[in-house]
């Protein structure tokens, strides 16, 4: 077997209560040929010094330090460094499970022109009982159109690899060479922005086996955690990224193509997501609302869903008279 060179890129931002768990899972890997790079987003507690004290027992670790800018600026220093073959991206509070690296390489050697390896997870809650896991799925092939439409679906199948960075072996060449990297200002599907980006330069082959190789952690505390408590107005980011993605499939397919219908309305989708979330809490905000419908007219999104809407409501009606 030929070994393929892994950059493993991990942001660390104050979870010293997880992060030798964490580093601990790559290192008891079975698959041995990546670098792992490790980058402290200004933590305040012992993060920091932690991975500088993996670093002195294995070269493989490289760490970084730099001020706290959130997560995306701490992995494009990741990417600025990486040197790998394929990139992996991990989260510092959770864990690798055993022979999950080695498992996406496999894939690799199974289809030789795929740009996106992707596996399962494992989700578990804070007193570590599993909730969920990915079930066993035949390896399946994505050409780009059903890769980027996979993004956009829910309760099916394949409906756990949506947008998580975490899944995914891709190739360092087409970030590099088309200079793809996270956005800041977005803190919400920044990570699925990026990979509908990325899908869009490459060539679309994504190869599915849902075997779990990762365990993520469900946390209260967490960005993910704290989704459903209240509104925050991060979320709204989460609107401008999908409008970035539907922006990026406009020019990639032609204007009346299927993929860029559900651009559309993922869009639209997330339009009425912040406002009814919004209208629950009882928070009236007309500046924001009025802002984001203008980016709606703007990106030709919102009288075709007006319209089925109105027809799904007459048809009931019709329905309910009979």
């Amino acid at each position: 077997m030929s070994y393929i060179s892994i950059s493993i890129i991990i942001p660390v931002y104050n979870t010293e209560r997880y992060l030798s768990e964490c580093i601990n899972s790559i290192l008891n890997q079975s698959f041995r040929d990546y670098e792992l790079l490790l980058v402290d987003d200004g933590s305040t507690d012992n993060s920091g010094r932690i991975c500088d004290g993996f670093a002195e027992k294995d070269t493989r670790i490289r760490v970084f330090h730099k001020e706290n800018e959130g997560v995306s600026s701490a992995r494009n220093l990741g990417l600025d460094n990486a040197r790998g073959e394929w990139i992996y991206f991990a989260d510092s509070d959770d864990e690798l499970l055993p022979g999950g690296l080695e498992s996406l390489v496999d894939k690799i050697h199974a289809e030789g022109n795929a740009d996106i390896i992707m596996g399962g997870y494992e989700k578990y809650d804070e007193k570590g009982l599993l909730i969920s896991r990915t079930e066993s799925f035949p390896t399946t092939f994505l050409p780009k159109r059903e890769s980027l439409s996979s993004l956009y679906q829910f309760h099916t199948p394949t409906n756990d690899y949506l947008g998580y960075l975490w899944l995914r072996l891709l190739r360092n060449q087409i970030i590099q060479k088309n200079n793809l990297r996270f956005d800041p200002l977005i803190t919400i599907k920044e990570d699925t922005l990026f990979i509908t980006q990325y899908i869009c330069h490459s060539n679309g082959i994504t190869v599915v086996d849902l075997t779990p190789v990762y365990k993520y952690k469900w946390r209260s505390d967490s960005a993910m955690g704290g989704w459903r408590k209240g509104f925050d107005y991060n979320y709204v980011t989460s609107f401008y990224a999908l409008q970035r993605m539907k922006q990026e499939i406009s020019r990639t397919f032609p204007p009346y193509s299927d993929i860029v219908y559900i651009a559309k309305e993922g869009l639209w989708i997330r339009y009425n997501w912040i406002k009814e979330k919004l209208e629950k809490l009882g928070i009236e905000d007309r500046t924001l609302l009025s802002s984001l419908q203008r980016e709606l007219r703007k990106e030709k999104v919102g009288f075709c869903f007006k319209v089925q809407k109105k027809v799904r409501k007459i048809s009931k009606r019709f329905k309910k008279s009979i």
